[in-house]
Formats: C-alpha cells, structure tokens, sequence
C-alpha cells in the first residue's frame, strides 16, 4: 500500500466508503440512499457530496446521482482494505466480538497509516501461517 496524497477528514471517508459500497452493490449511488444508509437527513448527505465533488473525489449534481471518481475509488478501496484488515486483526488475533471488531475496525481505518496497516496485515498472515492461532485461542 502507498502513503495517500490527499487526506480526507473521517466523515468524508465514511462518506466515500458508503458511496464505493453502494455503487459497487446496487450500481448507483442516489442520495436518499447514502442517508439511508449513514442513519442521517437528506441535506445533511448534500453537503458533504459538495465538498467530495470540490476535491474530486465524486462527480455529483444536485438532484441527481453520484458517480464516484477514479480517484474517489482508489481512495474508498484503500480505505476497505485497511478497514478489513483491521477488523480482521482485532476479530482473529485479538479475539473481540464480531460487533465490536467492525466498529474498532471503522474508527481506527482513519487513522493508521497505510505502512502500519500493510504490516498488521502481514502479522496477521504470519500468525496463520506459522499455525499460532490454536495457541491464540488458548489464551484468550
């Protein structure tokens, strides 16, 4: 994985990630459905459509649908990436419970650096690898 450019803040991650799986899952992005999914109103989904649009990470006009960017997809799938990995870790190695590996997942997403999730990653796989994870279960 390499170091992003641009940074987005938190929320307009979580954003672009829902705008990546809807598109990826039902093929369009339509803004009811974005506040749907995020639990939040209408405008409240409009303006931040404005400021991803601003950054070019989405081509968005009012009232119609969202069509998530090439560099708004290279973007969400890193962001997925590492949230996988992440919730993997804490659910595999960690042992946590499924609900609380997805939201821990989510929130550390945003701040862990590509580098440190790529080397997570690689514990993970060396773990199952070398067969530590029935000593893993041992101990939790």
């Amino acid at each position: 994985m390499k170091q992003q450019c641009e940074k987005l803040p938190p929320r307009l991650e979580d954003y672009l990630e829902t705008i990546y799986i809807l598109e990826k899952e039902v093929g369009v992005a339509r803004v009811k459905d974005i506040a749907s999914e995020r639990s939040v109103r209408m405008p409240t989904v409009s303006d931040v459509l404005k400021k991803l649009s601003e950054r070019g990470f989405i081509d968005y006009e009012p009232y119609g649908t969202v069509k998530i960017t090439l560099k708004g997809r290279e973007y969400a799938q890193r962001l997925l990436q590492k949230h996988r990995v992440l919730e993997e870790f804490m659910r595999e190695i960690l042992k946590l419970p499924g609900e609380i590996a997805e939201v821990e997942g989510c929130l550390l997403e945003h701040h862990l650096g590509d580098e440190t999730v790529e080397r997570i990653g690689r514990l993970i796989e060396f773990i199952k690898g070398k067969g530590l994870m029935d000593e893993l279960e041992k101990r939790y």
